[in-house]
């Protein structure tokens, strides 16, 4: 139950200003001639700093003897931005230099939380763990059908719930404080994983007419759906545009600036599918099709997400062929991440060891090539050099899925651009999001024909725009507003429905395509 004050509000609530503000209090204790109740003493010395027309929570409520006995009268009292001002907790004493938010990146795969100072927006510290959906499905698809089993959505639900509050306690204790000292939160996902987190049956998502149950969220109470953080904590969950295009990918346009520009600009967030914005301040053009599962370890025999024991880096040299490679947190490689793929298939290719169909052109030329089940496979290390059971290999198979991938990944490219008229030599940037984003070498990737070759100035990596996104909203009240405008601005495209797009696929199943003209300057390298 919630009681509600009935007086005019006139709380600043410009852009700048974050979702959630402290203000310290001192209040006169009551006498013989002041016998005001504690929580209307609260609230008269709000109205005395200019804050008015407040809600307040029957929890809450419940709270302000003991933190008006405990603070001698002294207390903190946060409050939630207009239009509907809520106090959220009141501390003893003078609390107002720090004011904690938590930034979530609800990820298909891994969950990455930020501990954020929202009064200077700095983010005090990261933590990131695996999303325990994974042990119930690997992929958005399974989950939704898991959901179709009794008690299936409060499961999943309860599992993202559970990881968002482990990470916002092991980052709380980590900064010396207490969960709910955690006063506002943001989460960027997916359009599935929001709906999971709030628990929102997903199933007409991946089904004819894809219709989520909600595009907006209003913010929900933490304690609402079991966050362990302070239980009148707003949750704000980033927006999704369909079923297809979700908060993150809006988080990653509002962080790349591109609405902000009158050059036409394109983004590309990079995970289990590839979402593609094109636009700029007047109009937005998203495209999405399949991209990732090779990229994220889930069809490459030693294929990993980037974590510790991961190769992330991939040299080959053009004379011996023999590689050189570093690995996530310096111990023994157990597996290749995503970019460690695409660096090797650049380096197969450009060092010709592997011909345009990604086969192994001369399997003489080198020791590394080895043959296994009737294909070749090139060992990027040996099991004296690793952290697993065997040699760690790339083989042919690895490449015809990773070249699979790289093509969906620029046929969707190809077939967005030009249906807007735009060649990708006249865009102004090219931003690459996604946890993924973070790693990727441009370089490389249009080597082996993924992205298009185009001046490397222009390739912009915003590393995990979706958790930067989030930290935006905690910090101002305008990022927030910002993202939903972005989301007005959408005009969305299904892109592995087009014919256009099979027959350009097909075409780009090649290294780096089979039109060779598009990718002059991806050439080889000479032996020395």
């Amino acid at each position: 139950m919630w009681y509600f004050f009935s007086m005019t509000h006139n709380l600043n609530n410009g852009p700048d200003r974050p979702p959630v503000t402290k203000y310290y209090l001192e209040l006169d204790p009551p006498t013989g001639d002041d016998p005001v109740a504690d929580l209307d003493r609260l609230l008269r010395a709000l109205v005395k700093v200019g804050v008015e027309d407040v809600t307040v929570p029957l929890f809450v409520a419940a709270k302000v003897p003991g933190a008006l006995k405990a603070g001698g009268y002294k207390v903190t009292a946060a409050v939630s931005a207009p239009p509907l001002p809520t106090l959220l907790a009141v501390q003893p004493g003078d609390t107002t230099a720090r004011k904690l938010g938590l930034a979530v990146d609800l990820g298909t795969t891994n969950v990455v939380g930020a501990l954020v100072d929202m009064i200077t927006g700095e983010t005090l510290s990261e933590r990131s763990e695996l999303n325990p959906q994974t042990a119930i499905g690997e992929d958005i698809l399974t989950r939704i059908h898991h959901c179709l089993r009794p008690g299936g959505l409060e499961e999943l639900q309860a599992c993202a719930v559970s990881c968002i509050s482990s990470i916002a306690e092991g980052l709380a204790m980590q900064a010396g404080c207490a969960p709910d000292d955690i006063l506002c939160v943001s989460v960027a996902g997916n359009t599935t994983m929001a709906h999971l987190l709030l628990g929102l049956d997903p199933y007409n998502i991946c089904r004819a007419p894809y219709i989520p149950v909600a595009n907006s969220f209003g913010p929900v109470r933490a304690r609402d759906i079991g966050l362990a953080v302070a239980p009148e904590a707003p949750v704000f969950v980033l927006p999704n545009v369909g079923s297809y295009v979700g908060g993150d990918v809006l988080a990653g346009v509002l962080v790349s600036g591109m609405t902000a520009r009158e050059d036409i600009s394109l983004l590309v967030d990079i995970g289990t599918n590839a979402e593609i914005v094109v636009g700029n301040r007047d109009w937005l053009l998203v495209g999405a099709g399949a991209a990732g599962p090779a990229l994220e370890g889930g069809v490459v025999r030693f294929g990993m997400r980037a974590t510790n024991g991961a190769i992330d880096r991939v040299v080959i040299d053009p004379s011996s062929f023999e590689p050189s490679f570093t690995v996530i947190g310096g111990s023994a490689p157990v597996g290749l991440c995503g970019s460690a793929l695409i660096d090797l298939l650049a380096e197969l290719f450009t060092t010709g060891l592997i011909d345009g169909r990604g086969r192994f052109s001369d399997p003489s030329k080198s020791a590394r090539i080895v043959e296994l089940d009737g294909k070749y496979a090139y060992v990027v290390a040996r099991l004296r050099e690793s952290g697993s059971a065997t040699d760690i290999i790339f083989s042919e198979t690895d490449i015809e899925n990773l070249v699979r991938t790289k093509a969906a990944m620029y046929t969707a490219l190809s077939v967005v651009t030009r249906e807007l008229g735009v060649a990708f030599s006249e865009l102004a940037d090219f931003f690459i999001a996604g946890t993924f984003g973070a790693y990727i070498a441009a370089d490389k990737a249009l080597a082996i024909g993924m992205v298009p070759d185009i001046d490397l100035s222009k390739y912009k990596l915003l590393g995990n725009s979706s958790l930067t996104g989030a930290v935006r909203v905690l910090t101002s009240t305008g990022a927030l507003q910002e993202i939903g405008r972005i989301a007005r601005m959408i005009t969305y495209k299904e892109m592995n429905v087009s014919s256009d797009f099979m027959s350009e696929f097909r075409a780009a199943m090649f290294l780096p395509h089979t039109d060779e003209g598009l990718f002059r300057s991806a050439k080889k390298r000479e032996r020395a």
